[in-house]
């Protein structure tokens, strides 16, 4: 006689591990929320919501780059945000998604979205704005300070 197998809690036990590797190997900033999604087998994770949209995306791009096999979308949504979803895998071959948020009108004109308009994006684009959104930073607190 053999016993029946419970997928989702096998699932769920591969998530919990998957989630513990991934935290060992990359100690990174908190999460905001971790989610272990047994039924679609994946680790999803809102970046822990840092004010600063900088230090934001920069969140966002250190759990990107911990993935392997990176796809990235942008939205400019009805609320006025630029919202970031990140789909890549562990080296393990878990699939985890991240993501987050900044409001749109942080991008200075740098992201050419239509409002509820959406695109799929590279971490080097994404990387640039950030860049961009530091540089313009600069100049407006040297432009104060001066």
């Amino acid at each position: 006689m053999t016993t029946p197998t419970n997928t989702s809690a096998t699932r769920l036990a591969t998530l919990t591990e998957g989630w513990r590797a991934l935290l060992t190997e990359y100690p990174l900033l908190e999460p905001a929320l971790v989610s272990l999604e047994p039924t679609v087998n994946r680790i999803t994770i809102q970046a822990g919501g840092r004010q600063d949209p900088l230090d934001h995306l920069a969140e966002l791009l250190l759990w990107a780059y911990t993935l392997e096999q990176v796809t990235a979308r942008w939205w400019h949504t009805r609320d006025g945000h630029l919202d970031l979803t990140i789909h890549g895998r562990t080296a393990a071959g878990m699939a985890v998604k991240v993501y987050g948020a900044i409001p749109f009108d942080s991008c200075v004109g740098l992201v050419p979205l239509a409002l509820d308009e959406s695109e799929g994006v590279s971490l080097d684009e994404i990387y640039t704005l950030l860049g961009l959104l530091r540089d313009h930073h600069q100049a407006l607190t040297v432009g104060v300070i001066a």
